[in-house]
């Protein structure tokens, strides 16, 4: 069970990370992805401690270089996936607005996800979400205030990837995102409280649970969202997820602090 769990986190961190972690994956079986969900939030836990590290370290820099610096970091370690994932949402939303019928609608978005080519919305979404980041990050007292954000923020965000999977159906099949997953629902749930917990003991109750609310709200909205257009979620929902989710929590820490 220990070598199924190890193999199933390094799996989850050589998928959402760049860390040089492939060399200690095996073969994967049947059900590692799937196992691999459920250490999401362990792989958000590792990114954030880097970053937190690095925003200490680069506190002495100035606040404009060091939020830049930090965000080229934060991409770079998780290879810009969750950003493909935000900007092939929102080039397939905009393709797919203009078709009124539900299964035109529904094809239309699901094909325009899988096209590897980037529309100018798709563009516009993602210098704009940079910049929020760019601005929250700057908005930070350069030091503690900023690691902690960094530690928190990507943490949450791919914790909320498990109760959206327990509360959604996968749109397709034969993609990345196992569809078991909603049968597990009760371990999804479990494990949220648990980062729950782990957040209470570092934020405190009030921004734990403000955080939390405006987190889930994010996702009980994208998830009709995505509900409506295509009647379930794909990878690139999830990935946009992240991006959305890490920007809202860097927002709400700065207007907390």
């Amino acid at each position: 069970m220990f070598t199924q769990a190890k193999q199933a986190f390094l799996f989850a961190l050589m998928f959402l990370t760049r860390l040089p972690v492939g060399r200690w994956v095996m073969k994967p079986e049947a059900d590692t992805a799937t196992r691999a969900v459920y250490f999401y939030p362990l792989v958000g836990l590792v990114i954030g401690v880097i970053l937190a590290a690095a925003a200490i370290v680069m506190s002495g820099l100035g606040v404009l270089l060091a939020s830049a610096l930090l965000l080229c970091l934060w991409v770079v370690i998780t290879g810009a996936l969750h950003l493909d994932g935000l900007a092939d949402c929102m080039d397939a939303y905009y393709a797919g607005h203009k078709h009124t019928h539900p299964e035109e609608r529904r094809k239309r978005i699901l094909s325009v996800m899988h096209d590897p080519s980037c529309g100018a919305v798709a563009l516009v979404s993602l210098v704009l979400l940079l910049l929020v980041k760019f601005a929250a990050l700057a908005s930070l007292n350069a030091g503690w205030q900023a690691a902690l954000a960094l530690l928190v923020a990507p943490l949450l965000a791919r914790t909320a990837i498990l109760p959206f999977v327990a509360l959604s159906e996968y749109a397709r099949y034969g993609g990345k995102v196992p569809d078991t997953l909603s049968t597990n629902s009760q371990r999804l749930w479990l494990i949220s409280l648990l980062v729950t917990a782990l957040m209470l003991l570092v934020l405190g109750w009030v921004n734990t649970a403000v955080l939390v609310a405006c987190v889930f709200a994010l996702l009980l909205y994208w998830r009709r969202l995505w509900h409506n257009q295509i009647g379930g979620y794909t990878g690139d929902c999830l990935g946009a997820l992240v991006e959305l989710s890490e920007a809202l929590v860097l927002i709400v820490l700065v207007a907390l602090w």
